[in-house]
């Protein structure tokens, strides 16, 4: 019988793999031990962190979760905030999600 450590790295192994796949097909992945049911009322925020929290170290480009980094999201009215971790170079900040960005060029 697997102690429940290896257990646990088997979950989380399937659920990033099933995570990974489901961002490529834009579908969620059926995974209870990952997703509350679909009736929870936060059901939805939940899929939307699944897919949308960084996936990448914004410093040094290794993945948040296979490095044992951290992504917390909160909300500043509407605004989506991710304070994230990195556990390879160590960075630490916020990765903001945008719905929409205007910017300006300088003249060349």
């Amino acid at each position: 019988m697997p102690d429940s450590n290896e257990s646990s790295e088997v979950t989380r192994s399937r659920v990033a793999s099933a995570a990974d796949s489901a961002l490529a097909g834009g579908v969620l992945p059926e995974d209870p031990h990952r997703l509350p049911p679909r009736t929870d009322w936060f059901a939805p925020d939940a899929e939307r962190h699944l897919l949308d929290k960084p996936k990448f170290c914004p410093m040094c480009a290794a993945s948040i979760h296979d490095r044992g980094g951290i992504s917390t999201e909160y909300w500043t009215g509407d605004t989506r905030n991710f304070m994230t971790w990195c556990g390879d170079c160590g960075w630490f900040g916020e990765v903001v999600r945008f719905t929409r960005v205007t910017i300006t060029e300088e003249e060349h």
